[in-house]
């Protein structure tokens, strides 16, 4: 359920990123405050990445990625990696 903004008090569609798009592999979620939406990144050990989504707890350089199974998120865990930024819209 959407706590605030023009949605307030509907339920949220599930799998539905902030900028109104379907999560899918590529999806990255990242602080909309330093990688707008639309930044394309490079993420090694993962690949091609777009800024689609937001989250409360991803601050400054941090990403969260999309993954089509709560297996593969985990075999992924949590990384500490370089990623090159290629576009900021």
């Amino acid at each position: 359920v959407y706590t605030s903004g023009p949605n307030k008090g509907h339920r949220k569609r599930v799998g539905i990123t902030a900028d109104g798009r379907k999560a899918k592999e590529g999806t990255l979620a990242a602080d909309t405050n330093r990688y707008p939406f639309g930044t394309i990144m490079y993420v090694p050990g993962y690949g091609w990445g777009e800024v689609h989504d937001r989250g409360s707890a991803i601050k400054g350089n941090r990403l969260d990625l999309f993954y089509s199974s709560h297996k593969k998120a985990l075999e992924w865990g949590r990384r500490r990696v370089e990623v090159k930024v290629y576009r900021e819209k």
